[in-house]
């Protein structure tokens, strides 16, 4: 006979236990956001990601192509960053700038495809945004290099200086910050992308014993309001963000625009508002960009500060850099640039495996940090320690969608699901409103769970269309599930959930 005094501590014991486990069991779940940016940067210039060098076939680029955008899904990225305009050439149907030498080998030669339209094209089949990166200044790699005759410097030669070996637009000229609108204007008017991306470089970074060669237009456009020659450099680059942002607002309001600067807004030792550091080179005094100014008036819908440093890296440490962010974010998503190209270099650091997976953790420890974006693409493919394997079973096993920062202020024009219909693995729905949001969320769960959309255990996909069909399983065992779609209007706003439908899958 069973003695039920030893049984009743055995079942107290139990309970208790249970109370305890479960709790963290279930927040270990939820432990990743539901709103976080996964983003990757793809860089054409130079060949640098794609395509993996010029003259390749078109088929060969679309394959190439296609491998990244998959590979990005399947480490559970959420938003590519290509770059389409390395240096005032494209990867896109332009009547303003020459085709890009990265795809043919040729500067100015036409392709048989549009590039751009067919990344979209890709990126949404699978779920993914795309971001056009651009770089404002830049006009040629090298000197030596021949423009094709369709490169603006033929038409409009004094826009341009040449420092670094490289050929620059001048910023001081009014006319540059007009050329520059004008080709956001057209790659906004033309394209379906979900938002337009800077990178760091705006005035080019300083080099030794040379001066950047603007003295000229300083006299004559800066001088009678501003004494001093860089403040007048940094309301050059102010001028140009804040007409990118009401020229890109102007033609879709709903569009990101972001930046990623270099990771040091300035050093403390310069500006009480600057951070622990001691970088030789500034966003502020080197490079003449006041992302803080940016953030704090909303020109920008997102900054990405490039934190490529370790934690313990003696001149720009990453711990103090990532605190500092997170501390002067003026309301506007933050998400931290990360190196993945250092791991496996000769610094401690990157030596160190745990390195990134600490940084990732970090990001998600601050409440102002958003996500992450990682340089580049094309290291993902190599040996990083087992980091790809920790994104794909921890950081991104759940999925998350992009945290557009104004997506509570425009819920109002949210279309509602209609109903669902299923058919073996396709699910197909009506959106009740003749303006179909561009995005929905699949949510797919066991009928005994009880639906809880904050959690993003929950979230099964994303897709463009308002039909999706359920990728194969690695078992052929079926077993109900039950469904349910809700839209994301164009500012990432989440709609009224649908009535589930149950499904065997």
């Amino acid at each position: 006979m069973r003695n039920n005094n030893y049984c009743r501590p055995f079942l107290m014991y139990t309970l208790l236990l249970f109370l305890v486990v479960w709790p963290v069991f279930v927040n270990a779940q939820i432990a990743s956001p539901k709103y976080e940016m996964r983003g990757v940067w793809v860089a054409t210039v130079a060949n640098i990601d794609w395509p993996s060098k010029p003259g390749l076939k078109v088929k060969q680029q679309k394959k190439e192509a296609l491998e990244i955008i998959k590979h990005c899904k399947e480490l559970g990225m959420n938003t590519i960053f290509l770059q389409v305009r390395p240096a005032s050439d494209v990867l896109y149907i332009s009547e303003l700038e020459p085709w890009s030498k990265v795809l043919s080998g040729e500067a100015g030669k036409k392709p048989k495809y549009d590039p751009l339209q067919y990344w979209i094209e890709q990126s949404h089949l699978y779920g993914l945004e795309l971001h056009a990166w651009i770089n404002p200044y830049r006009a040629s790699m090298n000197l030596k290099d021949e423009l094709p005759e369709k490169h603006p410097f033929h038409r409009q030669p004094e826009l341009f200086v040449e420092y670094g070996n490289k050929l620059y637009y001048n910023p001081g000229h009014p006319k540059s910050n007009e050329h520059i609108n004008k080709v956001v204007r057209e790659l906004v008017q033309n394209y379906n992308i979900d938002g337009v991306h800077m990178d760091d470089y705006f005035y080019p970074y300083p080099i030794k014993d040379e001066t950047f060669p603007d003295s000229a237009e300083y006299l004559k456009y800066g001088l009678a309001e501003f004494e001093d020659i860089n403040a007048w450099r940094r309301h050059n680059v102010d001028r140009t963000i804040e007409s990118l942002h009401t020229t890109i607002k102007s033609i879709k309001p709903w569009m990101q625009f972001g930046v990623s600067p270099f990771g040091v807004w300035r050093n403390k030792s310069d500006d009480p508002r600057g951070s622990e550091s001691r970088a030789g080179t500034t966003n502020y005094d080197g490079l003449h960009a006041d992302i803080l100014l940016w953030m704090q008036n909303k020109w920008v819908d997102y900054v990405v500060p490039q934190l490529y440093w370790g934690t313990s890296h003696p001149v720009a440490n990453y711990n103090y850099l990532s605190e500092w962010w997170n501390e002067n974010h003026y309301d506007v998503p933050v998400y931290i640039g990360h190196g993945v190209y250092k791991i496996g270099n000769d610094q401690p650091d990157w030596q160190d495996k745990s390195q990134l997976p600490y940084q990732m953790k970090s990001v998600r420890d601050y409440p102002n940090l958003n996500g992450n974006v990682f340089f580049s693409y094309k290291h993902f493919k190599r040996d990083l320690f087992g980091f790809q394997d920790s994104l794909k079973s921890e950081f991104y096993r759940n999925r998350a969608l992009v945290p557009h920062g104004d997506r509570e202020k425009h819920r109002e024009s949210i279309a509602e699901i209609g109903q669902l219909k299923s058919n073996s693995k396709r699910i197909k729905w009506k959106v009740n409103s003749t303006d179909y949001s561009n995005r929905f969320v699949i949510y797919l769960y066991h009928p005994s769970q009880a639906f809880a959309p904050e959690n993003p255990q929950f979230i099964f996909d994303t897709c463009y269309k308002n039909k999706y069909r359920l990728p194969k399983k690695k078992t052929k065992l079926k077993k109900e599930y039950l469904v349910r779609v809700a839209t994301l209007n164009r500012y990432g706003a989440e709609g009224v959930f649908s009535q589930p439908v149950l499904i065997k899958y």
